[in-house]
């Protein structure tokens, strides 16, 4: 198994960091959604050279420069997110509904006393870039190991201080123990009576059997927010040139049980994390309208700096039936209620490189008028980062990213038809690459996860299929309508090395936006 084969790097790079925050971390918080204006999403999100709409402005801050009058919007966005998981065992299918208000904004224009930039532009808008709402469940064979072997191996991977195995034991005047010295999952076996030790170092003992059913529930909930102020005009009606200082709030919260079935009862892991940040971005852009028909877009996004905060708390109960805790008397091991890391995660940056042109216009003021737009997004996933808050490097997280992940692109396409001067339907196609290495994906190479959570899934492509209406009812007040139908694939595991499952995510949108111009 490749678990023997990089058993020397991983407990060569376990000591302060590998066990803290991971590379599965920092992807899961560094993703965004399809999301915005319904103008925007209908059309793919392929917005960055088109600009004048909120959603253009946060893909290509020089969108605000193309404004001409002064604009309020926002969007509410109905989702059900359907997660579907195939294993040996059968179908597991759940369903999450929820209503958020993906975005709110304002746009203002000033006039100024020059010929070559008549306005400057202003804007503030909040923005919804993540939902993670979702829950599932599976049940997984596993015929050559148990989470006890896992648990065992990860036990070998901590570098013990004076060779000594108690070291992994709760200790009667002070039973926690902070999450970046220790593995929780060594931590939760040791207390368990699952180890014994030798000159070898650990190996499981206890009579339990080779061989597992696996129970998984996770139920996961939050989102990543984020607060634009933005600033831009534009230069003789050709080049538009913007800036954009990002705020983000993040806020993630899971909650999982993990049950291993054996002949006699069943042995269960209970995880509850919740994450909470703050960061920092800032977006430059421009866009040239060499002639009328065309648009030509160039934006750059910094990483977002991110002050992090883990809440996190386990148990492990050797006495349990099913997910349903056993009378009370049972043995429980636990690491305490919600122990707290602080740290510091550094998102990837990314360029975005944008064309639109009209192909259809047959004069001012008749009808129809046909816009194509196209973005190009690449993402260089390897330049994520963790630090501890002290800003020292978890040396072993940021030696996975580098080897796991790559740069990632991101196709967007879109296309609008204004069929007279009040309605216009829109059609759109998102393709976002997986960020993960080939071997990664299938899971050729080692994943590390963090503390006591041991599930994971390892993400393919992901597409969206979108289309939209637009109304126009005066000059002023206009509403969008948009449909958005999202799938991804991906392998999940309980545990690394464990059987794996198939995963597929559904997931359906309707968005309406209403705005108004002035």
């Amino acid at each position: 198994m490749k678990r023997k084969v990089l058993f020397v790097s991983a407990l060569l790079l376990s000591m302060g960091s590998v066990f803290a925050q991971g590379e599965m971390d920092a992807y899961k918080l560094s993703q965004k959604d399809l999301t915005g204006t319904a103008r925007s999403v209908s059309m793919g999100g392929a917005m960055g050279a088109l600009g004048g709409d909120i959603s253009a402005i946060s893909i290509n801050p020089a969108g605000i420069g193309v404004y001409k009058s002064s604009e309020i919007v926002t969007t509410l966005n109905f989702q059900n997110t359907n997660t579907k998981i195939e294993s040996g065992f059968g179908k597991f299918d759940e369903s999450k509904f929820k209503v958020n208000f993906d975005n709110l904004a304002f746009v203002a224009t000033f006039p100024i006393a020059s010929d070559v930039a008549p306005l400057i532009n202003f804007g503030f808008s909040y923005n919804r870039l993540k939902n993670f709402h979702r829950q599932y469940s599976m049940e997984v064979a596993n015929p050559d190991a148990t989470l006890t072997d896992y648990m065992t191996y990860r036990a070998n991977g901590v570098a013990l201080k004076n060779d000594d195995p108690n070291e992994l034991l709760f200790d009667d005047d002070d039973d926690i123990y902070p999450l970046q010295n220790y593995d929780w999952l060594a931590v939760l076996g040791a207390n368990a009576g699952f180890f014994g030790y030798d000159d070898k170092g650990f190996f499981t003992i206890g009579g339990i059997p080779k061989g597992a059913d696996n129970y998984l529930y996770v139920r996961e909930k939050g989102s990543v927010d984020s607060y634009d102020f933005n600033v831009g005009t534009t230069f003789s009606d050709i080049v538009s040139a913007g800036l954009t200082l990002s705020i983000t709030d993040l806020k993630y919260r899971l909650y999982s049980e993990l049950s291993e079935a054996y002949a006699s009862n069943n042995y269960t892991l209970f995880n509850e994390l919740e994450t909470d940040g703050s960061g920092i971005q800032v977006g430059l852009g421009v866009i040239v309208k060499p002639i009328h028909q065309l648009r030509l877009g160039m934006a750059y996004h910094s990483p977002t700096w991110y002050n992090m905060t883990d809440y996190y708390s386990a148990a492990y109960s050797p006495k349990m039936t099913g997910i349903i805790p056993a009378p009370t008397g049972n043995t429980i091991i636990e690491t305490g209620r919600f122990q707290s890391e602080d740290y510091r995660l550094r998102t990837p940056d990314r360029w975005t490189f944008s064309l639109a042109g009209i192909l259809l216009d047959p004069g001012e003021g008749l009808f129809p008028k046909l816009t194509v737009s196209a973005d190009y997004v690449l993402t260089n996933y390897k330049n994520m980062k963790l630090h501890d808050d002290d800003g020292n490097a978890y040396v072993g997280a940021n030696s996975d990213i580098e080897n796991h992940f790559r740069m990632a692109s991101t196709l967007r396409a879109g296309l609008e038809m204004r069929f007279t001067n009040q309605f216009s339907g829109r059609v759109g196609y998102s393709w976002q690459q997986s960020p993960m290495t080939k071997e990664f994906q299938d899971n050729q190479q080692e994943v590390m996860t963090v503390g006591s959570v041991t599930h994971f899934t390892l993400d393919k492509d992901t597409h969206y299929f979108t289309y939209g209406l637009g109304y126009r009812f005066t000059r002023s007040l206009y509403a969008d309508l948009a449909f958005v139908m999202r799938q991804q694939k991906a392998d999940i595991y309980v545990y690394d090395d464990s059987s794996k499952a198939s995963w597929k995510d559904n997931t359906f949108q309707g968005l309406l936006t209403l705005g108004y111009k002035f």
